[in-house]
């Protein structure tokens, strides 16, 4: 089982083929980052449709939310140091910058599409994916532990099949098996998300 917890839009080829790709790519949950109001009304209708799948709704559209949503993209930081958050956050690497990270210091979530670990984010995994794998030297991947790791597809750019060999390179890069990667990273995205005790 995997989690990928980077999915930008569920497409048509998505959700028609959803059991097809959960078998195929041992995808179980499908984590939707809509980043506009009208793509988090998408993403609420597929997480309805489908129980696999789940959304990230931007921070400043957090009304908006219902029950499938685990967590909020930080899209409007300056709403981090008002409101009292007890859902994961999630903000793209792009994002980081000295303010950002001393404002998430305190809070747990997910740098998506990371290329590097960021001192100073001790709660917060770190999305990989086939886009941003390459990027990770192989000492900074060597120096990563299992528990800080979380995999992305970045979907519809990537495939998801594309998870699988997003795990071989970390596997190579710090000599533990695939299986073992995949096994931590969806442990890892379990308890974050809630799913997991």
């Amino acid at each position: 089982m995997t989690v990928d917890v980077n999915v930008l839009e569920a497409d048509e080829t998505l959700l028609e083929e959803i059991d097809e790709i959960m078998e195929e790519t041992m995808v179980q949950l499908f984590i939707l980052q809509p980043r506009t109001a009208e793509a988090l009304e998408a993403a609420k209708e597929a997480a309805r449709e489908h129980t696999a799948i789940f959304y990230v709704a931007p921070l400043t559209l957090r009304f908006e939310s219902d029950e499938k949503c685990v967590g909020f993209f930080v899209d409007a930081p300056y709403l981090l140091e008002a409101l009292e958050i007890t859902k994961p956050l999630f903000v793209d690497e792009s994002q980081l910058d000295d303010a950002l990270v001393a404002l998430l210091r305190y809070k747990r979530g997910i740098v998506l599409n990371a290329t590097k670990l960021h001192d100073g984010l001790e709660q917060f995994f770190f999305a990989v994916g086939p886009g941003t794998i390459d990027r990770f030297s192989a000492e900074a991947l060597a120096g990563v532990t299992m528990d800080r790791i979380v995999l992305q597809s970045g979907y519809p750019e990537y495939g998801f099949e594309q998870i699988h060999a997003t795990a071989g390179k970390i596997s190579n890069a710090i000599f533990r098996p695939e299986p073992s990667i995949i096994a931590n990273a969806t442990r890892s995205a379990l308890t974050l998300l809630g799913f997991k005790k």
